[in-house]
């Protein structure tokens, strides 16, 4: 998969981890505006405190830990449209977890992004975003790419991979992800390509791309 971008520009973000499972939320900073990455648990109050202008809320993918206060963000603000992977959007229309999740009802404003095993493209505010389809942690597991940062969601970590054995995950499907991931091309991003995950630390796209030859292996 390669993949071509006329500029690459660097917007800066700030994170915090909420819940029990520590997950990211990044709001990345634009001038135009706020991008708001997968708000889990308790981190409404935080998001709307710390986006002046939010342009939208964008999920990597659909578990609980990453979605749970997005009905709560947008009661606040309504206005703020939301981007999820469309093969996961069953997992905010209910609690299918068990987790105490209030069950959000897409609007007319939402979009639901059909990547299909490969890249969706859209615009906003003037921000390039990018969304790459790698199913297997569930089905509509993605990683977003904003100027030359990757956000990947429970896809990739550093030095390790999501995992494939809960319900709604495959592993047929993961093999197949990590071998496009490997030779994933990003037009003009080498491989010091910094990528953001859902839990822990950031990693390098070159380094992650040779760490999962290991799991390619075992899967």
């Amino acid at each position: 998969m390669s993949m071509q971008n006329k500029a690459l520009e660097r917007f800066p973000h700030v994170c915090r981890a909420f819940g029990a499972y520590k997950t990211n939320c990044y709001i990345v900073q634009t001038p135009q505006g706020e991008l708001i990455i997968d708000p889990g648990m308790s981190s409404a109050s935080w998001v709307l405190e710390s986006s002046n202008n939010p342009l939208a809320i964008l999920l990597t993918h659909g578990h609980f830990d990453h979605i749970f206060d997005v009905a709560k963000i947008k009661a606040a603000r309504p206005d703020i449209p939301l981007y999820c992977p469309r093969d996961d959007s069953f997992m905010l229309e209910s609690d299918c977890f068990d987790t105490g999740l209030t069950p959000y009802q897409f609007s007319a404003d939402d979009v639901l992004v059909g990547c299909d095993k490969g890249r969706s493209d859209f615009t906003l505010a003037g921000v390039e975003i990018s969304y790459l389809h790698f199913p297997g942690h569930t089905p509509g597991c993605s990683v977003i790419v904003i100027g030359d940062s990757i956000y990947s969601g429970d896809f990739i970590f550093k030095r390790s991979i999501g995992r494939y054995d809960f319900p709604y995950s495959s592993a047929v499907d993961m093999r197949e992800s990590l071998v496009r991931f490997s030779a994933l091309e990003l037009g003009g991003r080498g491989d010091s390509t910094e990528i953001f995950p859902g839990h822990g630390d950031s990693t390098l796209l070159g380094y992650e791309q040779e760490n999962v030859k290991l799991w390619i292996a075992r899967i």
